[in-house]
């Protein structure tokens, strides 16, 4: 996995549009997600209030993990991958197996 930190990846929305996005850059890293990365300059970044798509699962302790997915082609969208991993405040892998898909939202969070 990369160095620690945050990089600007390429999401595509649903909409067809492509975004600039900053992601944790060990997520970038991992093709099931979907990222491509780094974006190109200038990108437009994605609208703050958008709620990008994402997978919903739980580790192996039964917490509930989330993991953003960069398109819908990507295999934890398609459901290829059934499994994804996160870095947990321990410092370690957790894979966490998926249980549903969000969708992504425009517009502003509810209250």
């Amino acid at each position: 996995m990369p160095t620690r930190g945050y990089v600007w990846a390429t999401y595509l929305s649903d909409d067809g549009n492509s975004y600039a996005l900053k992601v944790d850059a060990d997520y970038a890293a991992m093709p099931e997600r979907g990222w491509i990365w780094p974006a190109p300059p200038g990108w437009p970044v994605y609208p703050r209030g958008w709620i990008p798509r994402k997978v919903t699962g739980l580790d192996a302790s039964g917490h509930v993990r989330e993991a953003l997915v960069a398109t819908v082609t990507a295999d934890l969208w398609t459901g290829v991958a059934t499994t994804f991993t996160i870095n947990a405040s321990d410092e370690a892998a957790h894979t966490c197996t998926v249980l549903k898909r969000l969708a992504e939202r425009f517009g502003s969070r509810p209250h």
